[in-house]
């Protein structure tokens, strides 16, 4: 669901490049056959550039947190806006397009980077465009194109919040399709009794990604899911029948296996490590990753376990060591 969700927003965005392309290529043939040569350059030269945008958008993605597709598009579009003549009789007031521009950044690229090339293009409006106009025209302006971003900003918010809020709703990750903790609380409970009540045993794996924070940070969020995204598909190609697949937390994935003794653990753990090794490419050098098997204690029940999982993380015991030793140094 997720990945044909991703491959829409994809689709839509290679759309939007082919109709600049087309829009572009229609305003050189205009100027062209109006006899405006001069302003023939900029449409000419940037046509094909957006053309070939769409075209690579339509047949592949990116792993990129700044899509350089869209960063491309959008410097070209700033360009243009700055710099194409005023040739046209019947449209004399060019810079009025540039209200568009903040629409389709924040469509385009996070917010952060859209805010900022809103209000790059903004200040070169008003150097290069506006300054011999009225001071009530570009005051009109400003608040039309100010008013324009904080919709379109506002309107990037809300789409994520609400689709946190729909993840949580049914239990799902959005990045890797694993169910998410939440869900993964309610399943420990039921498996747990389900485990006592027919003296069956359970078992999970923990596996726990290292350098997903540093490629969070180094990359960027969208390198960093591409990660765990691929590290997630690998998990799901090397679970059972009957084994479920969450996400545990933002580095950590969690295969729960019913009915499967710690040497079926065991036998799982080895071969996805060796997957892993081989199939999962790790931007930040050779792989580190952690796979924990832990099995239900005779007389556990679902609270102890739950503590038993959150203390047996590798990551969030050195967090909880580095913790403490903070805590020591500052009471000393």
């Amino acid at each position: 669901m997720r990945s044909e969700f991703n491959q829409s927003l994809r689709r839509v965005a290679a759309n939007l490049y082919l109709v600049l392309g087309c829009g572009l290529a229609l305003l050189a043939t205009q100027v062209y056959l109006s006899g405006y040569y001069e302003a023939i350059l900029l449409p000419a030269l940037l046509t094909p550039v957006f053309f070939g945008l769409g075209i690579l958008r339509w047949q592949s993605g990116t792993h990129f947190r700044y899509d350089p597709a869209a960063i491309t598009a959008l410097v070209c579009l700033g360009g243009f806006l700055l710099l194409q003549p005023e040739s046209l009789t019947d449209f004399t007031q060019w810079h009025f397009v540039g209200l568009f521009y903040p629409l389709l950044a924040f469509y385009l690229l996070p917010n952060t980077a859209a805010l900022a090339f809103s209000l790059l293009l903004l200040a070169g409006l008003l150097l290069l465009r506006l300054e011999q106009h009225p001071t009530d025209e570009v005051m009109l302006f400003i608040a039309h194109y100010l008013l324009l971003m904080l919709m379109a900003w506002v309107y990037g918010i809300r789409t994520r919040n609400r689709t946190y809020y729909l993840e949580q709703l049914v239990g799902q990750d959005s990045v890797t399709g694993f169910f998410n903790a939440r869900q993964l609380r309610t399943s420990i409970q039921a498996e747990v009794s389900r485990a006592r009540t027919t003296q069956k045993p359970l078992a999970l794996l923990l596996v726990e990604l290292h350098q997903y924070p540093e490629i969070r940070h180094e990359l960027g969020q969208t390198a960093a899911h591409h990660f765990i995204r691929e590290a997630a598909h690998i998990c799901r190609l090397n679970c059972r029948a009957g084994d479920e697949a969450y996400r545990y937390d933002r580095q950590t994935l969690l295969i729960l296996m019913p009915n499967t003794t710690i040497n079926g653990a065991l036998v799982l753990r080895a071969r996805l490590y060796q997957h892993l090794l081989r199939e999962l490419i790790c931007d930040a050098g050779p792989l580190d990753s952690t796979i924990t098997p832990l099995v239900l204690q005779p007389g556990e029940n679902a609270e102890a376990f739950w503590q038993r999982i959150g203390d047996s993380c590798y990551h969030s015991l050195s967090d909880r060591v580095e913790d403490n030793l903070q805590a020591k140094s500052t009471d000393s």
